[in-house]
């Protein structure tokens, strides 16, 4: 009976000292926690978007061919064109629109008002 509790007792000690030391080999260091500068608004998307409008380089969506209509004005583009302009807006995906019309804006090249009516 004595070596029952003596067991029960040694093996309780064992689980114990393998708990303890586990624990201790995966406890790591937190990365410290960095706050943001003080005059971030913590609306991160548009701040990123602003950068993006700063920001000088261009960013093509595979429409090179739209830089033909740089300066024209978006009420005087023919069926043609507004194709050209569909095809590449029905093909962008979604979370790229942004990118995109950012990219037209640097370009010089507004969006036909019948476009900017469908997407409304």
């Amino acid at each position: 009976m004595i070596y029952i509790v003596i067991s029960i007792i040694g093996l309780l000690v064992i689980v114990a000292l393998f708990t303890y030391s586990s624990k201790s080999k995966t406890k790591t260091e937190e990365p410290p926690v960095v706050a943001p500068p003080a005059d971030c608004c913590g609306a991160h998307a548009i701040c990123e978007k602003g950068l993006k409008k700063i920001d000088e380089k261009i960013e093509y969506f595979d429409d090179e061919e739209l830089d033909q209509y740089k300066g024209i004005p978006s009420d005087c583009f023919d069926d043609q064109q507004i194709d050209q302009f569909r095809e590449i807006l029905y093909t962008i995906r979604p979370e790229e629109l942004s990118d995109w019309f950012i990219s037209l804006e640097k370009r010089g090249i507004e969006l036909p008002d019948v476009l900017k009516q469908e997407l409304n």
